[in-house]
């Protein structure tokens, strides 16, 4: 019979797995794997030796970096002066060519003066403030009409005082609302510990950036109002300080017309801010610490001694006790430091140095009216009283940094400027003198 020469394991079903058994023995690789996948438990004296004794507060003061903040200073300071100088050539073919091609403005085929390219942009710019006035008035026809005059005097009273100030003026309210919109990221709770990581200058983080940062940060609100009044004040007066010194240089070295002083002032206020941080960064690290690491250090030894005497117990527990309390305090003292201060000063002692008649009034007692030179003196002789004092109200280093910045900027920041200008005038037209290359009475070479 044909079906007895069939093998059993045909009739199994198809989808039924072959059967395996459960044990099995390893064989020699599979074991060396596994031998070799298993860690080995950790061993007591190994890990004890992989442990490393965290820095003390005196280590850590000892070694606070300078180099690194050194070079960002300069590379910061650097980059500040050629971009505000490119965006002031820039400024220059712009509306260089705008006169060229403007027929009613009688250009006689040479290089316009610096204030004939003022006027050009203040007379642009107020067309463009009557144009937004216009589209305003058209966009509010279906409103009542006391609601029109509302908002068309609300207008004009805003973008009027805009216009009637100088262009120097107009970047210092630019960079206190920048100031203002960091002030208010300070109040989001959930930013704090960003805020005073990243916008806060702590000499200990080896952190460089926060010089920058720190330039336009402020905490506290009355830190934040005095700072932006006096760079409204100052800054202005120092602007059109930087456009008599200008002159000066292009009566020596020849005529280099500028629109305008704003990214000038700009530049000023970033290096002067920088350089001003740099000196209380450098001053902290290489006289406050070891001042404050030698105190410690006293009072240690005063607490062995005292421990060593008969009243062992109470006397060594108050200086040990007053120990903790300096070495909390060195610490803390100088942490963090923020603001434009020191930018600030820099500011006051380019204005005090070119208008030495001129008065001012303080915020503060005394408020009457006093000669400039007298009250920048005055301040400071307070600052230097405060770093011999030790005191920390106030950054006194960063203040004094940025006052030997504007005294040097008033004496050389002129001819410094002037000779970046030059030096970038070939990739400013290289990139931005296509407008005036089309005019007909527009060069075929840069200008010299």
């Amino acid at each position: 019979m044909l079906w007895t020469l069939r093998s059993p394991r045909l009739w199994t079903l198809p989808c039924r797995p072959p059967q395996r058994s459960f044990s099995f023995t390893p064989g020699r690789r599979l074991s060396h794997v596994l031998a070799e996948s298993t860690p080995s438990p950790p061993l007591f004296r190994r890990e004890v030796a992989k442990a490393r004794t965290p820095p003390s507060f005196s280590d850590a003061v000892r070694n606070v970096p300078t180099r690194r903040q050194i070079m960002f200073v300069l590379a910061g300071t650097a980059g500040a002066l050629a971009v505000g100088a490119h965006l002031s050539n820039y400024e220059l073919f712009k509306w260089w060519a705008y006169i060229v091609s403007t027929p009613q403005a009688g250009w006689k085929g040479r290089l316009p003066t610096s204030e004939e390219l003022a006027r050009a942009k203040y007379y642009v710019f107020g067309k463009r403030l009557q144009a937004g006035l216009a589209s305003l008035k058209g966009s509010l026809e279906q409103f009542p009409e006391t609601m029109r005059a509302m908002i068309t005097w609300s207008y004009v009273q805003v973008c009027q005082p805009i216009l009637n100030a100088s262009e120097g003026k107009r970047m210092c309210w630019a960079i206190g609302a920048v100031n203002c919109a960091i002030f208010l990221a300070w109040r989001v709770p959930r930013w704090g510990a960003f805020m005073l990581r990243s916008f806060t200058h702590n000499p200990l983080s080896g952190r460089s950036y926060t010089l920058l940062t720190s330039t336009f940060s402020h905490e506290g609100f009355f830190h934040l109002a005095f700072n932006c009044m006096a760079l409204a004040s100052f800054g202005a007066a120092a602007s059109q300080q930087l456009i008599i010194l200008t002159k000066k240089v292009e009566q020596e070295r020849g005529t280099l017309s500028e629109t305008s002083p704003k990214w000038h002032l700009l530049a000023l206020f970033i290096s002067a801010g920088l350089f001003s941080g740099l000196v209380s960064h450098v001053a902290y690290a290489r006289w406050v610490y070891p001042r404050l690491i030698a105190r410690l250090k006293a009072t240690t030894h005063s607490a062995s001694a005292l421990r060593s005497g008969a009243s062992a117990t109470s006397a060594g527990a108050a200086a040990a006790s007053e120990a903790a309390v300096t070495t909390t305090k060195a610490a803390s003292e100088g942490m963090h430091s923020l603001g434009s201060s020191g930018a600030v000063y820099a500011m006051f002692a380019i204005t005090a140095l070119g208008f030495p008649d001129a008065e001012i009034t303080l915020i503060i007692p005394p408020w009457f009216p006093i000669n400039i030179q007298t009250g920048f003196a005055a301040l400071l002789a307070v600052d230097m009283l405060g770093v011999l004092r030790g005191w920390k109200m106030f950054d006194h280093f960063a203040h004094l940094g940025g006052a030997a910045f504007g005294v040097f900027w008033y004496n050389y920041g002129a001819q410094i400027w002037f000779t970046i200008r030059e030096w970038d005038l070939p990739v400013a037209y290289f990139f931005h003198g296509s407008a005036l290359k089309k005019t007909k009475a527009g060069p075929t070479d840069p200008p010299s």
